[in-house]
């Protein structure tokens, strides 16, 4: 019985050490198409807004003329130079449609106030380039703060194309570094990234093949006492 037991925690942990690997071979994967986007897509040149088509390859280069407007939104929990903060995430629109524009990074003050942020309220051309939400970490019960200014834990589009009540564009735009109206812009780190994934991979592998030893070791000694 003491047997069983030990092979069934040990053809467990083979089960789970594969499927990390897996799951690290997959995120690599990912990692690596987001690199060939961006390598790809910067070197070309900038499209206007109306003439993309729904739902654009990430980076892809966009120009577009509109105008900011209120209110704007405070991506929380977002680390840069070892300090929190928020990225300030603005309503552009363009004719009548809503297209959320990432205008950087600016302190959370430690929470102590709100950073002072402006809404310019001219004409403007923007240039920058398409990213998609991605799911963040939580820490409050609810996506979205009830008062201004909005602090949000993830960019939900329908969340806040209900709240705008129009239209919203299913991506965002990220501001050109030195925009007018910009703060911070944190540099994208895509270059090699899929390369610790194949090395984690590789470590869960080989746990996996400890694994597998283990378990012929010990039916091999259950057999000899046989």
């Amino acid at each position: 019985m003491k047997n069983i037991f030990k092979n069934l925690i040990l053809f467990f942990l083979i089960l789970t050490c594969i499927y990390l690997g897996l799951w690290q071979l997959d995120r690599a994967d990912q990692k690596l198409s987001i690199q060939n986007d961006y390598e790809t897509q910067l070197s070309k040149e900038y499209l206007k807004l109306q003439n993309i088509h729904k739902n654009p390859t990430r980076y892809t280069k966009i120009i577009t003329k509109g105008n900011y407007l209120e209110p704007y939104f405070l991506l929380d929990n977002i680390v840069y130079d070892k300090k929190a903060g928020y990225l300030v995430m603005s309503p552009f629109l363009v004719e009548d449609k809503i297209i959320i524009v990432n205008r950087g990074w600016v302190d959370s003050y430690s929470r102590q106030k709100f950073p002072d942020i402006l809404t310019p309220n001219s004409y403007q051309e923007i240039k920058g380039y398409v990213k998609y939400p991605m799911r963040l970490l939580e820490l409050g019960d609810t996506n979205i703060t009830n008062d201004k200014p909005y602090v949000i834990q993830n960019l939900n589009i329908k969340e806040i194309s209900s709240l705008l009540k129009k239209e919203v564009y299913p991506f965002y735009l990220t501001l050109e570094t030195d925009s007018k109206h910009s703060y911070i812009h944190i540099k994208e780190k895509s270059k090699n990234k899929y390369l610790t994934h194949y090395m984690y991979a590789g470590q869960w592998f080989l746990f996996a093949l400890v694994g597998i030893i283990f378990l012929v070791i010990l039916n091999r000694k259950r057999n000899v006492k046989i």
